[in-house]
């Protein structure tokens, strides 16, 4: 079975694994992320690469970014500011020595669950990844839909309130103006905030692992909380909807593992559907993605042996 050495670049971590082409995993591991200059990062991916030396055929990136796969060029790298039009797949090949495929994380998550996860065998669907904004990837014909500059499926910006979104925008991006977009509701982020104004505490320092904790005590402040984020997602999602019809939405990201999760968007979903009767489009389907940590890699194995369409 031939080999492919793939690495999810993360704004803290460089995820790696050596894995078969059927997209099991032989060997896996984790370096941090350099933050400081492209150099440094291409030493980092240098020295992975030399772990396998001989082993792989290929090599497959996920990375941050608005990325033209087909050419290897990031016209932005996420959390990396050092990266602008820069070739990183000719880079990366530079340093590997193989041919290097390079995809958006995002798009990486929704390749992944397209290809044997929970959108396997759906035409049209989406992966929506719950974290600190709301990631996005969209499916359409069963491949990923990349958009005309690269950025199809950054849903974190959709709009939730239209009224002087210019002017809040112009003025404070991630303060006035960032209660206008969904990753301020449909998020991990959003979820705690959420809990937050309603306990009457800093958001700082809360994690999903304690929220829950208090919604499993019965606090009524996390379930009105849950009951809202459901809300606010289920109505980004019939937006999105409305536009793309699509069969089937899978969740992800941490809190995804919690069932209460999925279950409070299909519901606030059904109750959306059901107050407004005339809507002309389907319902779709709600689940629970079936990759967490690994579906960058995956995804981005995927990209690498079969193109993007």
């Amino acid at each position: 079975m031939k080999q492919y050495l793939v690495l999810d670049i993360g704004g803290t971590f460089i995820k790696y694994a050596l894995m078969g082409e059927d997209g099991s995993f032989l060997e896996s591991g984790k370096v941090p992320s350099p933050m400081d200059s492209l150099e440094s990062l291409l030493d980092a991916v240098a020295a992975v690469g030399e772990k396998f030396r001989g082993r792989y055929e290929g090599a497959a990136v996920s990375m941050p970014g608005r990325i033209d796969t087909r050419t290897g060029v990031a016209h932005t790298g996420g959390a990396f500011p050092f990266i602008q039009d820069t070739p990183v797949g000719q880079l990366f090949a530079g340093r590997l020595g193989c041919p290097v495929t390079v995809a958006n994380d995002a798009k990486c998550a929704a390749n992944a669950e397209a290809w044997t996860g929970a959108l396997a065998g759906t035409a049209n669907g989406a992966v929506l990844v719950l974290g600190t904004g709301t990631g996005g990837g969209i499916v359409l014909n069963r491949r990923i839909w990349m958009g005309s500059t690269f950025a199809a499926g950054e849903l974190s910006f959709l709009p939730v309130r239209l009224e002087g979104m210019g002017q809040a925008f112009m003025s404070d991006v991630y303060g006035a103006g960032a209660d206008r977009m969904w990753a301020q509701y449909a998020s991990t982020t959003g979820l705690l905030r959420a809990y937050a104004r309603r306990k009457g505490i800093p958001v700082e320092g809360l994690d999903g692992l304690q929220f829950f904790a208090a919604y499993d005590a019965g606090e009524p402040e996390a379930a009105e909380a849950l009951a809202f984020f459901g809300e606010m997602t289920a109505a980004g999602i019939y937006a999105v909807q409305s536009v793309l019809d699509l069969e089937k939405y899978a969740i992800g990201g941490g809190i995804s593992a919690r069932p209460e999760v999925t279950g409070i968007i299909r519901a606030k979903l059904d109750e959306i559907y059901a107050a407004v009767p005339f809507t002309a489009f389907g319902k779709p389907e709600i689940v629970r993605c079936r990759y967490g940590n690994d579906a960058n890699l995956i995804g981005a194995l995927r990209f690498l042996l079969h193109g993007v369409g």
